[in-house]
């Protein structure tokens, strides 16, 4: 993925959501295969029931084509989901991307955050992840799933904004936006 950054923007963190969402896609694909390796196995062996022999060179295929098509809709497409899914902040920005074909990016500038809330259930606490809730006030709210290292994410998203110069803060006045200075791109791929 690109990342498009402004004239005196860096990327201070950039993170993928936590494992835990990958916890029943992972046991589920080794139920499916599982599955698929007894139902071949059961289905290659000499003895049959009698009216079931006959319906085997197209049973086989039948129920391993199923149990592909369950694998692909409940493990492959969410371990996808969670490999194009990413938090990034940069010095300006608190960016949302996700997305394997059409992507949704969803860009909060800095300066735009009152308030920033962490919370966690308890399979969160065990993996280190939660919820960050973002108040953009006038009764406005975004709610990001599955970030990682919370608590960290939380105190990077602070720092970046207590470094923002005053003029950003009060009137959101940035020079560099201003002036029409360069924009960079950057691979966040590489990080």
């Amino acid at each position: 993925m690109r990342l498009r950054l402004h004239a005196g923007e860096h990327v201070i963190v950039a993170a993928r959501p936590q494992g835990r969402c990958l916890l029943w896609p992972v046991l589920l694909g080794l139920i499916l295969t599982g599955a698929a390796a007894y139902w071949l196995g059961w289905a290659g062996r000499s003895a049959h029931p009698s009216g079931l022999a006959q319906w085997l060179p197209v049973l086989v295929p039948t129920v391993l084509v199923v149990l592909m098509l369950m694998f692909l809709r409940w493990v492959f497409y969410p371990l996808l989901a969670w490999l194009f899914t990413r938090f990034v902040l940069t010095n300006r920005r608190l960016i949302f991307r996700r997305g394997i074909l059409s992507r949704r990016e969803h860009d909060l500038p800095l300066p735009v955050i009152y308030q920033l809330d962490s919370s966690q259930s308890l399979t969160d606490r065990m993996f280190g992840g939660g919820t960050l809730s973002v108040d953009l006030g006038r009764d406005r709210s975004v709610q990001y799933r599955d970030v990682p290292h919370i608590h960290a994410f939380k105190e990077y998203v602070v720092g970046a904004v207590e470094e923002l110069p005053m003029t950003v803060m009060f009137d959101g006045v940035d020079m560099d936006v201003e002036l029409g200075r360069e924009t960079e791109w950057i691979d966040d791929d590489r990080r």
